[in-house]
């Protein structure tokens, strides 16, 4: 293990140089968040009512690492991605300080037993000048269900009647549980009454389009800001790609009296050495911040640590790079060689010290929809995967793997494609994982890089034999971790199915009883440790700096993660 330690002590020797890079559903590695502290507010917005009245319109900036992958809602839902989205969108509810709030919905109700949710629409125009119309969100609804594209959400709206199987082909999107009862009033029946639903109603995912557009530009929706209307606070007036996005005030925005700063830009600087220049020097007025300059931030007033709910792991597919690894990658022996290996604590104090290392699927810090968080009463820690290594578990998982498919050794399989993200961090890691594997196992693989957007479409339309990812909440609840592997949605590329895992999420999303229902979940999470080819890794604390000068930012635990819709700036 010599040069395995080598590699993590050439990453703390590093760490003044290496670049955050992000993976979907998650912000930039080393500021994911912590599985031991409760999601919170940092200088927590305040409501739309209540934002002060005099305060000098001014142009925010801020930077982010990775460029949002589309302005089409349907596409990307990774936090940055989600930021920019909130900025031009809302729904038909709305996030704000936490709380869900009227969005396009002034009202709604809701029927005795949850299912059905009744929304009256507000005046509201897009950016074009057409009126908002319940229409709108069928129509968008209906899209997503029946849109060809790899890159699927679908599988988030599934909870609506009918929505699964119309996506799969099986129903008419005619029976989709939507009704359009007027141009104002849209009618939503559920398959259970989902208790997540209110916040689901305010994601990105959730956002209306306008669907005579989207036939219009075709793959191209969303690409440019002048492939886009948008019916938020702002509107994108210019996505120059890899450089900034420019969105300024929306006049026709319902609730415009309350925005008060009058242009947003977003800086896409993938250099953290770059973007702690621009923040020094007074360019951008908030960051966030790489594991490795904590230390210059972590002792002043702008800096804060905060929580969220990503985590990390490793995937592998059971289609493979090709025949040969496709057997490979099948075998629960061989995963489980690869889980052994893995060091997660060492790992973890060497390239993010922030960090805590993770063998579970649901994130603890996730409520558990009884007043608690997930973690107080479920934990698998060291139960189905270790936090440290054990290296001899790990040869004999190996030399168990080659006996079932036929090798004499690890050292006659083929040569594994294993993917990620760019950036010097991500190639790090990856070389940690390459020289572990090796070591131990004598396995070898060939690292494969990709830039954000490019790594999205390429992990969905594969091949890929080994894959390093993450996720983020869309909602608080533990089954935002759960649908993603259920294999009729977009996001389950892997080619596991689950049978028994997907009747149980779904038989557990129609139990009335929150603690019976968690119960479910975490036999479900069991399956997942057990069956599906996931080797999870850790969980971390976000870090960001915030200038005095600006306030009313709100950090979310789940969706869109930053909110700078109702700042205000001081000079």
């Amino acid at each position: 293990m010599k040069r395995t330690i080598a590699i993590l002590m050439l990453v703390v020797m590093l760490s003044a140089v290496i670049a955050s890079c992000s993976t979907p559903g998650s912000t930039p590695v080393a500021t994911e968040p912590a599985a031991t502290e409760a999601p919170q507010q940092v200088d927590t917005a305040v409501s739309p009512t209540e934002v002060p009245a005099e305060v000098t319109p001014m142009s925010l900036k801020v930077g982010l690492s990775t460029e949002p992958i589309s302005m089409d809602p349907h596409v990307g839902n990774d936090s940055n991605t989600a930021t920019a989205l909130m900025l031009a969108f809302e729904g038909l509810l709305n996030v704000v300080d936490g709380k869900i709030e009227p969005g396009m919905a002034e009202s709604y109700e809701v029927s005795e037993d949850g299912t059905v949710y009744t929304f009256h629409l507000r005046d509201a125009k897009w950016s074009d000048g057409k009126a908002v119309t319940a229409s709108d969100f069928a129509d968008t609804y209906k899209r997503m269900l029946t849109r060809k594209d790899a890159m699927d959400l679908a599988y988030l709206i599934f909870p609506i009647k009918n929505a699964q199987p119309i996506n799969a082909g099986e129903k008419d999107v005619s029976e989709l549980g939507v009704e359009v009862v007027d141009e104002k009033t849209l009618v939503i029946t559920l398959e259970a009454p989902f208790p997540f639903m209110v916040t689901l109603f305010s994601s990105s995912a959730m956002y209306p389009i306008r669907n005579d557009l989207a036939e219009e530009y075709g793959n191209a929706y969303g690409s440019a800001a002048d492939k886009i209307v948008s019916n938020g606070p702002y509107q994108l007036q210019e996505w120059a790609h890899n450089d900034r996005m420019i969105f300024v005030k929306n006049p026709d925005y319902w609730n415009a009296d309350a925005i008060k700063i009058e242009e947003v830009t977003l800086l896409l600087v993938s250099d953290p050495n770059t973007m702690k220049n621009m923040y020094d020097t007074g360019e951008i007025y908030w960051m966030e911040v790489p594991s490795d300059m904590i230390a210059a931030y972590e002792n002043t007033p702008e800096f804060t640590f905060y929580a969220s709910g990503g985590v990390t792991f490793i995937v592998l597919s059971h289609n493979g790079a090709s025949e040969k690894t496709a057997k490979i990658t099948k075998n629960r022996n061989f995963l489980m060689a690869l889980s052994s290996s893995i060091d997660r604590e060492a790992l973890v104090k060497a390239m993010f010290p922030t960090n805590k290392p993770f063998t579970g699927v649901i994130n603890p810090v996730i409520s558990d929809e009884l007043g608690g968080q997930w973690g107080d009463t479920y934990d698998v820690t060291n139960v189905y995967h270790k936090v440290n290594a054990d290296p001899e578990a790990a040869k004999a998982y190996i030399q168990a793997a080659c006996d079932e498919l036929g090798y004499a050794s690890a050292a006659d399989m083929p040569v594994f494609d294993y993917f990620t993200t760019s950036g010097d961090v991500q190639r790090t890691l990856a070389e940690y994982f390459q020289n572990t594997w090796e070591e131990t196992l004598g396995i070898k693989i060939e690292i494969r890089q990709l830039e954000f957007a490019q790594y999205w479409e390429n992990l969905y339309n594969q091949p890929y034999d080994i894959a390093r990812t993450g996720w983020g909440p869309d909602y608080d609840d533990p089954f935002t971790y759960l649908d993603m592997w259920d294999s009729r949605g977009g996001w389950n590329k892997t080619g596991w199915v689950g049978e028994e895992y997907y009747l149980l999420i779904t038989d557990a999303n129609k139990e009335p009883d929150f603690k019976k229902r968690n119960d479910m979940f975490f036999e479900a999470e069991k399956i997942l440790l057990t069956e599906a080819p996931i080797i999870p890794l850790y969980v971390s604390r976000g870090a960001l700096v915030l200038s005095s000068e600006i306030k009313d930012v709100s950090i979310n635990t789940f969706g869109a993660r930053f909110d700078f819709r109702y700042a205000t700036l001081e000079q």
